[in-house]
This record gives C-alpha cells, sequence and structure tokens, in this order.
C-alpha cells in the first residue's frame, strides 16, 4: 500500500461521512486541475472540517519504508499533507507550484509543507527549502523539519545535518525524535559537540546528556575531565544512566580516581537501547 493511501485510510477514520465526501471531491478536482483548485481547497480545508475532528491528534505506527512519520499531528495536518502527496506534473511545473505554496502559506500551512516533504517528487528540488525550514523562527516549524521527518536524514549533506543537529540542541528540540540521528553521526559532529560542551561548561551551563552519547567516540582528555564531574554532580537517574554510557566508551582513559570511585557502576551498565528508550519516556 502507497503511504498516500495509507494516509488516506487512517484520515478517513477520523472524519465524518460528509467531511470524506469533501475530501473525495477535492481529491478529484485536483487530479483534473490541480492549478484551478489546489490551493483554493487547500488554504479553506479548516473551514470544512468540525473543530474536535481537525484538532484531534493522529499517531501511526512507523515501517521501516514509511516516508511519512506521523506522531501526534491534528488531523487538519495530516489531511493537508496527503492532499500535497496527490500533487504530480512536469519538474519544473512542479517546483513552481510548490515553491508559490511555501511562499504564501501561513504557520500551519507551512507545518504540513515542511512535514510533507518526504512525499514531494523531484527530492532534489527540496534540500534548501528544508535548509530554509530549520533555519526558520518559528518553532512548530523547524520542529515539523527536525522531527519525525525523514526529509532531513535522507537529502541533507552531512554539513547541513550537523548544522540541523547543533541547531535542534540549541532550540531544545527532542533530539531522540530525530530520524537517523545515530545512523548519520559522524566524527565533523563529534568535534563540533565537544566545542559546544566546552562553551556549555565554561558559561557553569547544563550540557544535554545525549550530547556525551553523540560524542563518546571523540572525546578528549578535557572533555572526559567535564564529563567526570557533570557525572558525579548529576541527580537524575536517566540522565546519569547517558553519561554512564560515554564514559563507559572511554573506560581506559578514565581518572584512576574516578574510576576506583564508580567501578561497581561500570558492572551494572545497561545496554544503550534500554538507556534511550527509558530517557525517551
Amino acid at each position: 500500500m502507497k503511504t498516500t493511501e495509507k494516509v488516506m485510510e487512517a484520515l478517513f477514520q477520523r472524519l465524518s461521512m460528509e467531511e470524506i465526501t469533501y475530501l473525495n471531491q477535492s481529491a478529484q478536482q485536483i487530479e483534473e486541475d490541480y492549478k484551478k483548485h489546489f490551493v483554493r481547497i487547500f488554504s479553506t480545508l479548516n473551514r470544512r472540517l468540525s473543530f474536535a475532528n481537525r484538532e484531534s491528534l493522529i499517531s501511526l505506527p512507523a515501517t521501516d519504508s514509511a516516508k511519512l512519520l506521523i506522531v501526534n499531528w491534528t488531523v487538519l495536518k495530516l489531511a493537508r499533507v496527503w492532499l500535497l502527496g496527490l500533487l504530480h506534473d512536469e519538474k519544473e511545473a512542479y517546483q513552481q507550484f510548490i515553491d508559490k505554496l511555501f511562499e504564501y502559506a501561513d504557520m500551519q500551512e507551512l507545518e504540513a509543507l515542511y512535514a510533507a516533504l518526504p512525499l514531494l517528487d523531484y527530492p532534489e528540488l527540496w534540500v534548501e527549502r528544508c535548509k530554509e525550514g530549520i533555519r526558520n523562527n518559528i518553532g512548530t516549524v523547524q520542529q515539523a523539519v527536525i522531527e519525525h521527518n525523514t526529509f532531513s536524514s535522507s537529502q541533507l549533506e552531512e554539513e547541513a545535518w550537523n548544522q540541523m543537529i547543533l541547531k535542534a540542541f540549541f532550540t531544545g528540540k527532542n533530539i531522540l525524535n530525530i530520524h537517523g540521528l545515530f545512523e548519520r553521526n559522524n566524527p565533523a559532529l563529534a568535534a563540533a559537540i565537544v566545542d559546544y560542551i566546552y562553551e556549555r561548561d565554561s558559561a557553569k551551563r547544563d550540557i544535554h546528556p545525549m550530547l556525551w552519547v553523540l560524542a563518546k567516540e571523540a572525546l578528549p582528555e578535557r572533555a572526559l575531565g567535564i564529563l567526570e564531574e557533570r557525572y558525579a554532580a548529576e541527580q537524575d537517574p536517566h540522565n546519569k544512566s547517558l553519561l554512564l554510557q560515554a564514559l563507559a566508551t572511554n573506560k581506559n582513559q578514565l581518572s584512576q580516581p574516578f574510576m576506583q570511585l564508580h567501578a561497581s557502576e561500570f558492572d551494572q551498565i545497561s545496554p544503550i537501547a534500554e538507556v534511550l528508550e527509558a530517557y525517551k519516556k
């Protein structure tokens, strides 16, 4: 079953018969002449769905082949993404039309557009749009690009990917919601994270525990000293477990006094998957 078909099936289960009829008619109009009908349908959809339906949240189980990662989307957002998935045309005409949608979209429409990036034809055309979304100052729009979005991990080059990960930390995003976070981890990102750790430590500020996990293979002596201090001072058990993962990777480089004091904790270390799951909750 295609992604758009799965989306339609889940979407229609949440709607009234009247709303389903409207969307089916809209889909037919888009198929017949999307340039004539799409903008009107897309921009006024919030008025065609009842408040209770359009604002209700929906999540779908993720699969390995899923282009869309639908987690706590409003039905309105899902419906707009489904409509975007119906658009197809020759490359130039398609690009011009989608570009205009981005240019004139309001905040909620932008969220849907960025969430729909994995469904859009000609993915190479939307890499700059993706970067633009990451730079966007509207938190929910930025979140639509950074969290639960397969486009960023599949299309961004390494430098842009690394900038996105750092931006996610800067802006307080849920790091574990980033698709491809560990698969695309790389030495350049680890080096940038180490510099960020130094900045945070010098300013006496909190250091996100996931920073240590992502950079654990590339922590120099100074960073390990900071990690030892932060671990000793950490009170939250889930944060402490993440820090222990980074410490364990560098066990042979840790100071002797630290190892003597915490030796038993290394014997009880949990698998990283369990630690991440507990932290996520």
